[in-house]
């Protein structure tokens, strides 16, 4: 379990590191120029909304994806638990052993499947990454390319020139096979 832990660990950093530090960076970039003077105090927060939109739909895409083998942990440490100790009290030092044995297994199961998670995170996610390499340098998406911009600025229709910034690649639309 200790070894998954560390693994989760490290994945988890790459993530925040590499997907979704650039990802926050270039919508608190756009969210800053919804306070340029002209900007009309009561569109603000929508303007921030807009701006940051990517970034939450991201972290909410993570933490599902996170959630989903911490489910799948359980559920098998429950079958485990189901199939070794039955409806027995008594808890034998042979049934410890053989529930350490299968927990063990279902951490393997579970460490198998964060290669495949980690993939799923990246490529759902490369839509809303920045256009620019100001945020992806050296991140695991730094070779690919920036899709041209698919709808106008973040700000667009507010005064003082608040439109003139890049959208996130993709658009702020909602992010797709989030599953069920």
């Amino acid at each position: 379990m200790e070894k998954l832990q560390a693994e989760v660990n490290q994945v988890t950093e790459k993530i925040e590191d590499e997907i979704m530090a650039p990802i926050q960076g270039y919508g608190y970039k756009n969210a800053s120029a919804c306070f340029q003077r002209g900007a009309p105090k009561s569109s603000r927060q929508a303007c921030v909304e807009r701006a940051m939109g990517p970034a939450s739909q991201a972290s909410s895409y993570v933490q599902q994806e996170m959630n989903m083998i911490s489910e799948r942990l359980n559920r098998c440490a429950q079958t485990c638990q189901d199939d070794v100790y039955g409806f027995s009290s008594n808890k034998t030092p042979e049934q410890q052993s053989q529930m350490e044995q299968c927990t063990s297994a279902c951490a393997s199961k579970c460490s198998a499947a964060i290669p495949e998670m980690m993939s799923r995170i990246v490529n759902t996610l490369k839509p809303l990454m920045p256009p620019t390499s100001e945020f992806t340098q050296g991140t695991i998406l730094a070779e690919t390319p920036p899709p041209p911009p698919a709808m106008p600025g973040l700000m667009s229709g507010l005064p003082g020139g608040l439109g003139s910034l890049p959208p996130p690649p993709g658009g702020v639309g909602s992010l797709p096979n989030l599953g069920s």
